[in-house]
């Protein structure tokens, strides 16, 4: 302090209050400040878009060197177009489906999976699949929580449980659901993670 100036009480609080306002102020314009991440767009997985055909889609799978594996129609005016080796860098995808409605593209499907994998092997990739989602597109809504249910028909064995598991994103240009589903006995068992990219 100097000691040839007073001690004045309302000249400190001054400054203790222009330094606060300064202080708040750097915390409201601060571009680090917490605030929540803005939503990224979901697009059409490999540069796709919906509309596309099936000649357009068997371009792009001659482009990357992956193999159609077959081209069914499911029922009159919907088809679908399964591939295999489209997963470069991403051992885990198993096989890419492309839904064709009347010619256009409306879905793609990504299947997931590992032969060596347990339930809670699986269950675990597709919980971090869920999160790593959310941080993209914001929190998913669950529409479908059943887990180790029985099959209602009667020809069904009744040792047989089923889990099925899904989560929605929507947005304007896209929806994205992610899948688990199982099938298990005391002898095998079967179970997918699943992407599906659809029209909104």
């Amino acid at each position: 302090m100097n000691p040839s100036r007073p001690f004045d009480p309302d000249r400190v609080r001054r400054k203790l209050a222009a330094c606060f306002f300064l202080i708040l102020l750097s915390l409201i314009v601060s571009p680090g400040q917490a605030q929540p991440p803005v939503a990224q767009g979901i697009k059409v997985p490999y540069a796709l878009s919906w509309g596309d055909t099936v000649e357009k889609v068997r371009e792009m799978l001659h482009a990357v060197k992956a193999q159609e594996i077959a081209l069914s129609e499911k029922s009159p005016g919907k088809k679908v177009l399964e591939a295999e080796g489209l997963g470069v860098g991403d051992a885990l995808l198993r096989k890419s489906l492309f839904k064709f409605k009347d010619g256009s593209l409306v879905e793609v499907e990504l299947q997931y999976g590992d032969p060596s994998w347990d339930s809670e092997k699986t269950l675990d990739f597709f919980d971090r699949t869920r999160r790593r989602i959310d941080e993209r597109y914001g929190p998913g809504t669950l529409l479908v929580n059943k887990v180790k249910e029985r099959p209602s028909t009667e020809n069904v064995p009744r040792s047989i449980t089923y889990t099925l598991i899904i989560y929605q994103w929507t947005q304007p240009a896209a929806a994205l659901e992610l899948s688990f589903y199982s099938v298990e006995d005391a002898e095998k068992s079967y179970r997918l993670v699943s992407l599906h990219y659809k029209t909104p």
